[in-house]
């Protein structure tokens, strides 16, 4: 009787190990000024770099009081081709209360957490 109940607990933790999920997949920017200080309130764009075969792609925020942006990207990479490497590759713009977007690049990785930086040009 006690093999059954170790058999069937075994079982369970298997098909719970089995069915988590993924990790989400998100996209952080730091937004920095001309004198490397963490910008809040910073307008962020990220565009999905087509000439690196990254599917077409368009989002925008605002820097939160640390002066970083968030992408949640989970949606978008559920629609790549499960053929394609799950990377994708943005070019970002950033500004502040200038009149300029300030030009990076960053890319992200289904699954993951994935970091990036700018730096204002004033």
């Amino acid at each position: 009787m006690k093999s059954y109940i170790i058999i069937l607990l075994v079982a369970v933790q298997l098909l719970i190990l089995g069915c988590q999920s993924e990790d989400p997949s998100v996209l952080k920017i730091y937004v920095r000024s001309n004198n490397l200080i963490l910008t809040e309130n910073a307008t962020v764009r990220i565009v999905g770099d087509l000439s690196s075969g990254t599917p077409e792609y368009f989002e925008e925020t605002v820097t939160n009081g640390s002066g970083v942006a968030h992408f949640e990207l989970d949606e978008y990479f559920d629609s790549f081709d499960k053929s394609l490497d799950p990377v994708a590759y943005f070019t970002v713009y950033a500004k502040d209360s200038s009149d300029y977007f300030t030009l990076g690049n960053a890319k992200a990785r289904a699954n993951l957490t994935s970091t990036g930086s700018i730096t204002l040009d004033e």
